[in-house]
């Protein structure tokens, strides 16, 4: 890793400081990307026919009454009533 002393640093900037508006803005955005691709690791996500996959559901969803039936039984288990 390359150390820089706050002399270079500053001359840096005030050069910097003299460029239009949108080329320090470029300037930043580079920087920043450089920072990114170091900071975040490459995350390796899931394609939209894995995510479909793991939301089918074998079966059908309960309806209302069934799911009354689910509440009550969870509540009995877990207070005894």
């Amino acid at each position: 890793m390359i150390s820089i002393n706050r002399d270079e640093l500053q001359k840096v900037i005030a050069r910097v400081a003299e460029w239009p508006a949108h080329d320090r803005i470029t300037l930043a955005r580079k920087i920043l990307e450089t920072v990114e691709d170091i900071a975040t690791p490459a995350q390796k996500g899931l394609r939209g026919e894995e995510v479909i996959k793991l939301l089918q559901i074998p079966q059908p969803a309960p309806d209302d009454d069934e799911c009354v039936q689910i509440i009550e039984e969870q509540r009995l288990r877990k207070y005894g009533r």
